[in-house]
């Protein structure tokens, strides 16, 4: 269960405006993202459910009819619950993480891989000139 692991446990350093030290907060964020079992919301391997409405030959006027319908929506249900509370908990590691100055740049960003990406774009290039000066 994720509520046994304490705050100070998954507390990770905070990546600087100018991403001097983006390749270290990447490798913590991803630790701590992995510590809560959420790393693939973070890669993106974790998928969003998909609506039984929107499958194959139905469309927004299908109503589950069967037994086993009724029970594939409540499923559904409670798989998108669990995939957005997944996904609010590693969006908001990542904003308790950042400054004020790129959440701005990724607060209306869909998902939490689509942060990841759009951070690392930013950072990934010069941070390599900086691993490779270590």
């Amino acid at each position: 269960s994720n509520g046994k692991l304490g705050e100070d446990f998954l507390r990770i350093l905070k990546l600087t405006a100018d991403g001097e030290n983006w390749m270290m907060y990447k490798e913590c964020l991803q630790w701590s993202i992995d510590a809560r079992g959420l790393i693939g919301h973070l890669d993106g391997t974790e998928k969003k459910p998909v609506d039984p409405q929107m499958l194959p030959n139905r469309g927004a006027s299908w109503a589950p009819a069967t037994p086993d319908e009724v029970k594939e929506v409540s499923t559904y249900k409670m798989e998108l619950k669990e995939w957005r509370t997944s996904q609010a908990i590693t969006k908001q590691q990542i904003a308790g993480t950042i400054p004020n100055s790129l959440f701005i740049q990724i607060k209306n960003l869909d998902t939490a891989k689509d942060i990841f990406t759009h951070l690392s774009s930013l950072f990934e290039q010069c941070s390599c000139v900086v691993s490779i000066e270590l």
